[in-house]
């Protein structure tokens, strides 16, 4: 019997909150590579959410690891979890507009399946798992298809991008399950540091000395992504987590994209084209199968 308490309003408006402001960080993530090269932008958010975090450790002194298995894995996250993802989905908007990057994004639950069917002993696919990754596959092909017959090389390469970068987070999500015993503040600020000093010398070699005569409304897109897109978004996951569990958490792989779609139509009036909307379905669709047979095995 589940030791978790009945989801409680609060609990549906702490995960529509959270996938209402994850799914406006594509908006925020295209308003600041409009000036700000991708990999100095994955640097500074790294480095804000870095020093907010480590404050919150000064302040409440939390034990590190031990184990060198552990911190294998915590580089090894922040690698998958930050430093890849930030800069190749920053990477992908230069050209891909919010909308069509939230649809995208919406192939990460599915890339969990196939990832731990791979890499774990006890998450093997089963025939409705198998059936929701086809979906979803089936998906992206009809979205990303007929850019890449139209112009192989052009947006193509950075649609693949943040389709990588969702699979980054894929990985990410099945290192993270041999990390639930760490601190969550340690885990973050940890996965942070790392995170922040990988990709500083490669954004200083290949995008220049850092500054900030940047447009001013980049400067602050970064902070917000950084501050609440990161950090604040980061503790909000593990208060969901903490009171209803990781299957309640779940069902917020099929909000954040409809949310990104909708903040895309808000902000910039972005329409879904038809293939778009039809592949955002048999992807949301892929999920939906995919977790209603977990949540009933």
């Amino acid at each position: 019997m589940s030791d978790k308490k009945p989801a409680r309003l609060v609990d549906y408006a702490l995960l529509f909150g959270l996938a209402a402001l994850w799914g406006s960080s594509f908006i925020f993530i295209k308003i600041s590579v409009d000036s700000i090269p991708p990999l100095t932008q994955t640097t500074y958010r790294l480095f804000i959410g870095m020093s907010l975090t480590w404050l919150l450790f000064a302040l409440y002194r939390e034990a590190l690891p031990h184990s060198p298995r552990i911190w294998i894995l915590i580089f090894s996250s922040a690698v998958v979890g930050v430093a890849l993802p930030f800069w190749l989905i920053s990477w992908g908007q230069t050209v891909v507009t919010p909308g069509l990057t939230a649809i995208l994004m919406a192939i990460m639950p599915l890339g969990t399946l196939l990832i731990a069917h791979m890499l774990t002993k006890d998450e093997k696919f089963t025939t409705w798992k198998l059936l929701g990754v086809g979906f979803g596959i089936f998906g992206v092909v009809l979205l990303v298809g007929p850019t890449l017959l139209g112009q192989l090389g052009g947006e193509f390469l950075n649609q693949g991008a943040i389709l990588l970068g969702a699979l980054c987070y894929a990985l990410n999500a099945v290192i993270t399950k041999y990390l639930l015993d760490i601190p969550k503040l340690v885990l973050v600020m940890l996965i942070m540091t790392f995170g922040f000093f990988m990709v500083l010398p490669a954004a200083y070699f290949y995008e220049g000395p850092f500054h900030f005569d940047y447009d001013p409304w980049s400067l602050i897109a970064v902070f917000v992504l950084a501050v609440f897109h990161t950090v604040i978004a980061g503790f909000v996951l593990v208060l969901i987590v903490q009171r209803q569990g990781a299957n309640f958490f779940s069902q917020i792989n099929l909000l954040v994209p409809l949310f990104g779609v909708l903040w895309a139509f808000l902000i910039f009036s972005e329409r879904p084209s038809i293939n778009a909307g039809i592949a955002l379905i048999f992807i949301l669709a892929g999920v939906i199968v995919a977790r209603g047979k977990v949540k009933n095995e």
